[in-house]
């Protein structure tokens, strides 16, 4: 890393190969965004997240695509068929000068080319390798493939959300892929760190299962402390009171994350003569929805 800049970001002086798909180009901004020297390698043709919309009108394509534009902001680009003899040769090449490389293949896939972390880390062994999979390096699922569903549906996360009579339910967007992403990148810094001790580098292994699973808030802690399973509970979260409502014109998301919060919505209705019973002492704790007046509560507010 390098010092001594006029205001250095962080990450000022890391190098980084990028050869990521979707499941790791978040944590390539995420670097990047942090200061280091991101170099998106992509195939001949560019990558397939180019032809992912929205898309600029008045662009030319392959380059018009605001997803494409979002997930690599900051990063410099360059084409390399990493599967030929000469892409193989240049790639190990840049990877002997680089601090970190983050990859999304199929577990062993490099490994084959000569291109994986026991390869590159013979010429360079402070190599940071992220490797971001759907299962990890290891494992009887370490072979199978999976999207954003999979590995929000895998990882628990789905089958807590949603009402307690409907199927499980996904988010929106690209939640376990950015999660994962996020975690690697949490991984990332603290295998620098460790190179700052040490000098040495590491594999870092991530799996989007694991990673998914990570978010599930209370739902460990509670089967760890209760031997009791989570079930889908729609808006009666577990630490705050969250929830989105239909109005006459549309809807209204409604988040009280503090103390204060519930109480000035708790007043705000009083006020329109809509709080029924809220004002009661009984009500005074914001964690009340998640206990049995839960129902009671969200029929108030959602009059």
């Amino acid at each position: 890393m390098e010092t001594g800049k006029e205001n250095p970001q962080p990450l000022t002086g890391v190098r980084v190969l990028d050869l990521s798909g979707d499941l790791g180009v978040y944590c390539g901004k995420l670097l990047a965004d942090m200061g280091a020297d991101v170099i998106k390698v992509e195939p001949p043709g560019g990558d397939s997240m180019r032809g992912t919309g929205p898309f600029i009108e008045s662009a030319t394509p392959l380059e018009n695509s605001l997803h494409w534009l979002h997930y690599n902001t900051n990063k410099r680009g360059i084409t390399l068929d990493i599967a030929s003899d000469s892409g193989v040769v240049l790639l190990q090449g840049l990877a002997a000068t680089a601090d970190v490389l983050v990859e999304t293949f199929q577990p062993g896939y490099l490994g084959s080319l000569g291109l994986g972390y026991e390869h590159l880390s013979e010429a360079n062994a402070g190599l940071v390798y992220a490797s971001l999979t759907p299962f990890g390096q290891t494992g009887p699922y370490r072979g199978y493939k999976g999207s954003d569903l999979t590995g929000f549906a895998m990882g628990g996360y789905m089958y807590v959300t949603g009402w307690p009579d409907t199927p499980p339910n996904k988010l929106w967007g690209l939640q376990a892929y950015q999660t994962t992403s996020n975690r690697a990148f949490i991984g990332i810094l603290i295998a620098l760190y460790h190179r700052l001790a040490t000098g040495e580098g590491q594999h870092v292994d991530v799996s989007m299962q694991e990673a998914v699973t990570t978010t599930t808030e209370h739902v460990n802690t509670a089967y760890n402390y209760t031997g009791q399973n989570a079930v889908r509970c729609g808006f009666r979260h577990g630490g705050q009171f969250v929830a989105t409502w239909q109005c006459k014109d549309g809807y209204v998301s409604i988040t009280t994350n503090t103390a204060k919060a519930w109480n000035d919505l708790r007043a705000w209705m009083d006020g329109d003569g809509m709080a029924g019973d809220l004002m009661d002492e009984q009500y005074n704790d914001r964690f009340i929805l998640r206990g049995e007046h839960g129902a009671h509560i969200e029929e108030l507010v959602e009059a």
